[in-house]
């Protein structure tokens, strides 16, 4: 992790507050609208652009870029005058109705090869990177958070006297969803350099933003784009209550050939049902939920990869849906005729960081990690290098 002059709202000229939105991967073109309407200053505008009907590509790229620097240009934003981290906490609701705090640095973390420090734990998709990369090269700017997960962060920290408090009081403002977000910077030379070499030895997992990481690590050696190597992150302590890491499902449908939903349920709880340890189902047009119980235990691969498996075996179902709330699946499943939807069991903690290390590739969707991690927080340039 390095500290970074970040960009960020100026709280004299504009509300921070409005001008956080989410990660561009869970912005529907509703939500995107919903977002130009809540405030001219709402950083949807650096990720997604003015129109939700614009096909992404490379005018909007370069339209999203000039959104920010216009708005540092007129005072809007504001960059540091030093190199700083920052401890950022989210207050937020879950979608249980629970209240939960997460706590964390946000800052920059430089591109190393996969396993030298940054571990994954999900499947590659070039195409996405191919995106973001051409969005880089555009916009000409960082602005989508890595969020990264590691075991001892704040006992680390503490021993360099800083807590989750620390550091000026930037902001604490509520978003355009009602989550609040506390930011306090900490930019003493000597405090900042020692919070480097704290985390320095601190392995991490990527939680969510794989393809943000990859991003940076294609562009390391751009040398139109002399900081793009390193990219926005936040690392949080993977043990705290106010990190959730919640399952996706999966529900296939299918219109050709002669299966039936009987036939492929049966042939997962053959495959699948230990007969004890975690609950899961699976549901059918028409029929009671089948519970199944699985063993999580790394000695094999998760339920997701040997779901999938069995379901390649059976073959002609094509790719899941792949909701993280239950009621969207049975959405789905009650929209179709053949159909199954498979209600999987949360991965533990401890069973999440065990595979991590291992070097284990989950399937892709397999986990939702809460809360997401907002865009418009803190931004970078990314064509000029970083100085103190």
């Amino acid at each position: 992790m390095r500290a970074i002059r970040g960009l960020r709202a100026n709280p004299e000229v504009v509300n921070p507050g409005d001008v956080i939105c989410p990660p561009y991967d869970v912005i529907a073109p509703d939500l995107h609208q919903k977002l130009l309407d809540h405030s001219p200053d709402n950083a949807v505008r650096w990720i997604l652009g003015e129109n939700p009907q614009s096909p992404v590509g490379e005018d909007v790229f370069r339209g999203c870029g000039t959104a920010l620097r216009r708005a540092f240009e007129e005072g809007r934003l504001i960059r540091e005058e030093s190199r700083s981290f920052y401890r950022y906490s989210i207050r937020y609701r879950s979608e249980s109705g629970e209240n939960h705090q997460l706590d964390g640095v946000l800052a920059a973390v430089e591109s190393r090869p996969w396993g030298d420090g940054v571990l994954r734990h999900e499947e590659i998709r070039p195409d996405t990177v191919k995106r973001l990369v051409e969005q880089a090269r555009c916009t000409r700017i960082d602005t989508g958070v890595v969020m990264l997960t590691c075991e001892g962060l704040e006992t680390a920290l503490a021993k360099v006297g800083v807590g989750s408090g620390s550091g000026e009081l930037v902001f604490e403002k509520q978003d355009w969803n009602g989550t609040t977000h506390i930011l306090h910077r900490l930019d003493d030379p000597q405090q900042v350099t020692a919070m480097e070499q704290s985390m320095e030895d601190l392995p991490s997992a990527v939680a969510d933003g794989h393809h943000r990481y990859t991003t940076a690590l294609e562009l390391k050696d751009d040398p139109e784009l002399p900081a793009a190597g390193m990219v926005l992150a936040f690392l949080c302590d993977l043990n705290q209550e106010g990190l959730r890491i919640l399952p996706t499902h999966r529900v296939w449908s299918w219109d050709q050939g002669d299966l039936t939903p009987e036939q492929v349920r049966d042939r997962i709880v053959e495959a699948l049902d230990d007969g004890d340890g975690d609950r899961w189902s699976i549901e059918i047009p028409g029929a009671d939920p089948t519970v199944l119980y699985c063993r999580q235990d790394a000695s094999r691969p998760t339920l997701a990869r040997r779901l999938a498996d069995t379901v390649e075996q059976i073959g002609g179902l094509g790719a899941p849906a792949t909701p993280h709330v239950i009621e969207d699946g049975r959405k789905i499943l009650d929209s179709v005729e053949r159909g199954v939807f498979c209600i999987l069991p949360p991965i533990s903690r401890e069973e999440f960081w065990t595979r991590v290390l291992a070097g284990e590739i989950f399937p892709p969707k397999t986990t939702f990690f809460e809360p997401k991690i907002s865009t418009g927080v803190v931004a970078r340039f990314i064509d000029e290098q970083e100085t103190s």
